[in-house]
């Protein structure tokens, strides 16, 4: 998973006050490229997959008011890029659910 230092790093986040909402972020993010995808990084460090997951829980930190004066951005098209790629790709395993069979 994504180490709260990368993701700081990243989005250029130089304080401690949203730590917990980031982590949050993070772990959300990667359910959901692990979700929307079907497929699971295949090893514990996967650029591709974790570049997804910044970008993804990037976004979401800074577009975090659902509503706003100006239109409500959507996902960015790297983003969209990376999950087809990723889904599409046999270099990632697929994704078992809960009970241990293949989606």
């Amino acid at each position: 998973m994504v180490e709260l230092e990368r993701f700081k790093l990243y989005a250029h986040v130089d304080h401690a006050d949203d730590d917990q909402l980031i982590l949050s972020m993070i772990a959300a993010a990667d359910t959901a490229v692990r979700d929307m995808t079907g497929k699971v990084p295949p090893s514990e460090t996967d650029e591709l997959f974790d570049i997804a997951v910044l970008q993804l829980s990037a976004h979401w930190y800074e577009n975090r008011t659902p509503v706003t004066d100006v239109s409500v951005t959507e996902v960015p098209f790297t983003v969209q890029m990376l999950l087809n790629y990723i889904a599409m790709s046999s270099r990632y395993p697929e994704k078992e659910d809960a009970d241990g069979a293949d989606q």
